[in-house]
């Protein structure tokens, strides 16, 4: 049963991850990676504070739109702060998508998808 507190939780990582991902998308325009310190320092109460699970979610609810044949947004999180990996990784299997295991492949492939967005962000 889903409870009122249950419904204000969802609500706060909703508004939370509307915002990451508009400093997501800045962050991708000006061709810049940033780690999660620096968007809690740049977001301040606009980014809840978290509870185990909640920074997979709010990556899951910032790119469950991406189109599939475009790059996570994301990445530019996930390619400069390895502590958000593991939240990455969760977010990107729940959008169906499949990582490397390694951690040499898995950059490659991070920075391989960071260039296709400052690509795609910078006419946007």
């Amino acid at each position: 049963m889903i409870t009122e507190q249950d419904r204000a939780r969802a609500a706060e990582l909703k508004t939370g991850a509307a915002a990451v991902r508009g400093a997501l998308k800045k962050t991708a325009r000006e061709r810049r990676t940033c780690s999660w310190a620096q968007l809690r320092s740049q977001l301040g109460s606009a980014l809840p504070r978290l509870q185990s699970g909640d920074q997979a979610e709010i990556l899951y609810q910032v790119d469950r739109d991406t189109p599939s044949h475009e790059p996570l947004l994301s990445t530019v999180l996930a390619v400069s702060d390895p502590g958000v990996l593991p939240a990455f990784r969760q977010a990107a299997a729940r959008l169906g998508l499949e990582l490397p295991d390694d951690a040499d492949d898995l950059q490659d492939v991070l920075a391989a998808d960071v260039g296709a967005l400052y690509d795609l962000w910078r006419r946007r």
